[in-house]
This record gives C-alpha cells, structure tokens and sequence, in this order.
C-alpha cells in the first residue's frame, strides 16, 4: 500500500471519530466516558497521521507539485488547538466547562477538520496513478 493511499485511508477512520463526536456532542446528554475515549483515540491517530501528511505533502512540493504547505501546516497546528482545548477541558471535569468547550470547540474541530481532509483529498486524487 502506498502513503498516498494510506493517508487516504486515515482520512476515512478520522471522519469515524468524527461521527462518533458528533453523536456525543448532540445527544441530550454527554456521555463522558465515551467523549474520552473518542478524543483519546481521535488525538492518537491525528497525531501518527500528521507525521506522515506533513512530510508526503512536502516531498510532492519539492517535486514540483503545487501543494499548499503553509495551509495545511497552519490547519494542522489549528485542529490540534481545539482538540486539545476539549482534552484539557474534559480533565477539569468541570461539566459547565466542558459542555461549553465542546459545543464551540468540539463543532468547530468536526467542521474544520472535515473541510481539511476535503481539501487534501483533491490533492490526493489528483496525483499520476503511480502515487498509488
């Protein structure tokens, strides 16, 4: 399996976590040991995925490949900003604080972060097939 396709594949199992979150955050009432475990679990695989994004998306550039380095790397730096924000929330075990924490942060994250991995996948889809 090549990077390209793997990064794709990521892509798919963050918009699970997603789902997952979004179903937290929706439902009348939060579900605090689910919440962690899906912030966990989506911080855990963000973080391996950047470390292999941020490298794939330079080597295209140098290339010659037009790529939005800055963008993606600013996005990136941004995504993991709110998830922590809800992280350090969720460890106040404050429930004013983490409601109001998830409901402007969590959203955000789901909506940034799904928009993000959009973009990338236009990249993505428009490498030669010889990337997968």
């Amino acid at each position: 399996m090549t990077l390209a396709h793997e990064i794709k594949l990521e892509h798919e199992e963050i918009e699970r976590e997603l789902l997952e979150l979004q179903t937290v955050i929706n439902s009348s009432f939060i579900n605090y040991p689910n919440l962690l475990h899906v912030t966990k679990k989506l911080k855990s695989i963000w973080e391996a995925h950047e470390e292999k994004e941020e490298p794939f998306f330079q080597e295209l550039f140098k290339k010659g490949f037009t790529i939005p380095i800055k963008k993606i790397t600013f996005e990136h730096g941004k995504l993991n900003q709110d998830l922590n924000k809800i992280i350090s929330a969720l460890q106040t075990k404050k429930e004013d604080e983490i409601h109001t924490v998830l409901f402007k942060y969590g959203n955000d994250l789901i909506k940034n972060l799904r928009q993000h991995m959009a973009d990338e996948d236009w990249i993505l889809y428009a490498l030669p097939k010889k990337f997968f």
